[in-house]
């Protein structure tokens, strides 16, 4: 049987009831309509998920029962860390909905020189990314939600990293993605509209990043983002 699944954000042990806040699961008791008996799988975004039961729903609680803890599921393929220069919100969340699918481990919002959006709360923009981050892993089954890092300056982000491989898009490369030899872990490097300045790819070179190319067409940011993602898997033979 197909279960719906939800996202729980604490840990779970076989048998246990949890009380749970009603507007959090608005989803499943307004629109699935979830009643007493109904079961479904949870997952906490670290590997973890169970079978799950409506336990008790009433006008003021609602509980459910976890009856079954499912095997760990590890991460798998390479690790793939995205810095995402901030663009338009929709398509920005659209990149995180994407990268999620796709099974990125750790997302960051890049601050840059052509950066198209006013400042605003990022408090509140790490906490929509979850929420989208969340929505994603229910719909494709993955259990791990990616660590979604504070906006930074590209080159903060760029000297922190530790991928064996480091690559930044850039249209004026002279070599394509599938020149560069892709080791287990990578750092992946996208632009804002009208791409990274040139000092910020000097930047990120001397961090020992390498600019490629994806190919002659000048795709928007978060179409770059999913072809990117979706070469390299399919670069290491995991598609």
């Amino acid at each position: 049987m197909n279960y719906t699944r939800t996202f729980l954000r604490e840990s779970f042990f076989e048998e246990e009831i949890i009380p749970l806040d009603k507007k959090d699961f608005h989803h499943e008791i307004n629109v699935l309509r979830k009643k007493e008996g109904d079961k479904f799988i949870v997952f906490d975004g670290k590997g973890s998920s169970g079978l799950a039961q409506v336990f008790k729903l009433d006008k003021k609680s609602f509980e459910i029962k976890i009856l079954e803890v499912l095997p760990t599921e590890h991460r798998s393929g390479i690790d793939i860390n995205l810095g995402q220069a901030l663009i338009k919100n929709n398509p920005f969340q659209f990149s995180v909905q994407k990268a999620t699918e796709l099974g990125v481990k750790d997302f960051s919002p890049l601050l840059t020189e052509r950066i198209s959006i006013k400042r605003q709360d990022y408090n509140h923009l790490i906490e929509k990314c979850y929420q989208t981050a969340q929505g994603a892993c229910e719909q494709c089954g993955e259990n791990w939600l990616p660590v979604i890092n504070s906006p930074q300056k590209v080159e903060n982000w760029a000297s922190a990293s530790k991928a064996a491989t480091k690559i930044v898009l850039f249209p004026g490369a002279d070599k394509k993605l599938t020149d560069i030899d892709i080791k287990e872990s990578v750092a992946l490097a996208i632009g804002p509209e009208g791409d990274f300045t040139e000092q910020e790819i000097e930047t990120l070179t001397e961090f020992g990043f390498v600019p490629v190319t994806i190919g002659n067409r000048i795709l928007r940011a978060e179409t770059a983002t999913i072809a990117a993602i979706s070469a390299l898997r399919y670069g290491k033979k995991e598609f």
